[in-house]
C-alpha cells in the first residue's frame, strides 16, 4: 500500500524533469545546426593610427652657440701683507670689506726705534763722508808738493855730484863731503816717502769711498725699516681680512691684512663636458664672451684642466672689470650666458625636438626617420625664444623636423603633420 502511494507521487515529478530535459536538448540541436550552416565572418583589418605632430623647417646657417653655466668670482692675486719688523701695532685704518686704492695707508706700527736707527745711520754716513773729504784734501796737497820734493832731491843730488868731484881732486875735506852726502841721502828718502804717500792715497780714498757706500746702504736699510712701519696697499681692491689690532705686536708669520687685486678679478666657470672639446680647439680665447646676470660683460682669458676628488674637468676663467667700488664680493656665484664663436651648418630646433639628448626625427611621406645629431650649444633670441643648436649631415635645408614629444617615437611611425608648420 505504501509503495503504491510513493510511486503515484513520484510520477509527476519525473514527468517534469523529462520535459525540461527534452526542451534543452532540442535547443542544443538547433544551435549546433545554426553554427554548422551559418556563413563564416572574416576578422576586421586593424587600422594604423596616425600621430599628430608639428614640424619645423630645417635651416642650416652660421650661428653663435651659447650655453649657461655657473661661475664664482675670484681674484688671481691676493696679498697677505706682513711686516719684517717686530713692533707694536699703533693703528689700524681699514676694516674688512673696505675698498682701498693703491698706496693707501692700512696699518701703522710704532716707528720710534726705526727713527733712532735712521738717525744713527745718518751720523755714521756723515762721519765717513768727512773722512773721505779729508783724504781727498790730503791727496790734493801731496800732489801740489810733488814738484817741491822732486826739485829738492834733484838739488841735493847735484850738490853731491859737485862735492864728489872736489873730493876726488882733494880740494875739500872728508868731513864736508860726508855732510853733503848725508844731506843728499835725506833728500832722497824724503822724496821716496812722498812718492809712497802719493801712490797710496788713492787706495785709501777708495777704502773711504767704500765706507761711505756702506754707510749709505745701512742708512737706506734703516730708512726701509722705517718705511715698513707703514703698511700700504700694493694695489687697489677690497680688504678680505684684518688680523691686526692696536696694541698687538707684528711678527713674521702672521699677516696683518689681506687684500685682493681688483685688476685680477675673474670668474671661474666649470665647463660642461659637452663643450670642453670645442673650447680646447680654439686658438683665440678672446672670441668667447659671457654675460653675467648683473649685466657685466666678460671675456675668456684662459683655460685650465683641473683634477679634484672624484672628478676631472676644465675650468674657464673670464676677466671681470672690477675697477669700481661697487664690485660684488669675492665668492659671489653668477649665472653666465657664454657665447661661443660662430659655426656654420647649425640648425636651431626647440627642446621638444630632442629625443634621448642626441636624436631628432624628420618626417618623410608622413613617416618618422630618426637621425643621430651633435648638440653644439644653445641659442635664445627674442624672435625664436630658446632653441637647441644641432649639427647633422643627414638633414638638409627644408627638411621637416618634428617639434612634438611623442611617447614612443620610432623610425617608420605614421604621423599626421599639423597645418601650422613652424619656421
Amino acid at each position: 500500500m505504501n509503495e503504491l502511494k510513493n510511486h503515484m507521487l513520484a510520477t509527476p515529478k519525473r514527468r517534469r524533469i523529462a520535459t525540461y530535459g527534452g526542451i534543452v536538448g532540442i535547443a542544443l540541436l538547433m544551435s549546433a545546426s545554426l553554427f554548422a550552416t551559418g556563413p563564416n565572418a572574416d576578422p576586421a583589418a586593424p587600422v594604423e593610427r596616425a600621430w599628430p605632430v608639428s614640424v619645423t623647417k630645417a635651416q642650416p646657417q652660421s650661428l653663435h652657440p651659447n650655453f649657461s653655466a655657473f661661475g664664482r668670482l675670484e681674484s688671481n692675486r691676493v696679498a697677505q701683507l706682513r711686516s719684517d719688523l717686530i713692533a707694536r701695532v699703533k693703528d689700524v685704518l681699514v676694516k674688512e670689506g673696505d675698498w682701498i686704492e693703491k698706496g693707501e695707508l692700512l696699518v701703522k706700527l710704532d716707528d720710534r726705534e726705526a727713527r733712532l736707527k735712521v738717525m744713527e745711520r745718518e751720523a755714521e754716513l756723515k762721519q765717513q763722508q768727512a773722512n773721505l773729504a779729508s783724504m781727498q784734501v790730503q791727496l790734493e796737497l801731496e800732489q801740489g808738493n810733488a814738484a817741491h820734493f822732486e826739485s829738492r832731491n834733484q838739488v841735493a843730488q847735484d850738490k853731491l855730484q859737485r862735492h864728489q868731484d872736489l873730493m876726488n881732486k882733494r880740494l875739500i875735506s872728508k868731513a864736508l863731503f860726508d855732510e853733503v852726502t848725508a844731506q843728499a841721502n835725506q833728500a832722497s828718502i824724503e822724496y821716496r816717502n812722498h812718492l809712497q804717500v802719493l801712490t797710496n792715497l788713492p787706495n785709501q780714498i777708495a777704502a773711504h769711498e767704500a765706507s761711505v757706500a756702506r754707510a749709505q746702504a745701512m742708512l737706506a736699510q734703516a730708512q726701509l725699516d722705517l718705511d715698513k712701519t707703514q703698511i700700504r696697499a700694493p694695489f687697489a681692491g677690497p680688504i678680505l681680512a684684518v688680523h691686526a689690532a692696536p696694541g698687538n705686536h707684528s711678527n713674521l708669520s702672521t699677516p696683518l691684512v689681506e687684500v685682493a687685486d681688483a685688476a685680477g678679478f675673474e670668474v671661474r666657470v666649470q665647463i660642461p663636458d659637452a663643450y670642453t672639446q670645442q673650447l680646447q680647439q680654439l686658438t683665440n680665447l678672446g672670441n668667447i664672451t659671457a654675460t653675467a646676470e648683473n649685466g657685466a660683460d666678460l671675456t675668456l682669458s684662459r683655460l685650465a684642466n683641473h683634477v679634484r676628488t672624484g672628478q676631472t674637468g676644465m675650468d674657464a676663467f673670464f676677466t671681470y672689470d672690477a675697477g669700481i667700488q661697487e664690485a660684488p664680493a669675492l665668492g659671489k656665484v653668477f649665472n653666465l650666458a657664454i657665447v661661443l664663436p660662430a659655426q656654420a651648418g647649425l640648425i636651431a630646433v626647440p627642446v621638444q625636438s630632442i629625443y634621448e639628448n642626441s636624436r631628432v626625427y624628420a618626417v618623410v611621406d608622413n613617416r618618422l626617420i630618426g637621425h643621430d645629431i651633435e648638440r653644439v650649444g644653445e641659442l635664445e633670441t627674442e624672435e625664436l625664444g630658446y632653441r637647441i643648436l644641432i649639427r647633422t649631415d643627414a638633414i638638409q635645408a627644408g627638411d621637416d623636423i618634428i617639434t612634438t614629444q611623442l611617447p614612443r617615437a620610432i623610425t617608420g611611425l605614421l604621423v599626421d603633420v599639423a597645418n601650422d608648420v613652424e619656421s
